[in-house]
């Protein structure tokens, strides 16, 4: 399932969905999909690090580099 950021009409794939301009104040951000699915990847992922002992910054996906 495809999602659009209704911002910028940017359309990304769900599994692949964050919010690209969180710094940028968004109307739509309160009922934003992309936004939230983003914030639950990093709850999960911080969640995961804490179980194995890692830290969040261990685990590069594509975005921060």
């Amino acid at each position: 399932m495809e999602l659009i950021c209704e911002k910028y009409r940017e359309k990304m794939p769900r599994k692949e969905a964050y919010c690209r301009h969180p710094g940028e104040y968004c109307k739509f951000r309160s009922a934003c999909i992309i936004h939230f699915l983003g914030q639950e990847r990093g709850r999960d992922g911080a969640a995961e690090a804490k179980e194995t002992g890692g830290s969040v910054d261990d685990k590069t996906d594509g975005r921060n580099q």
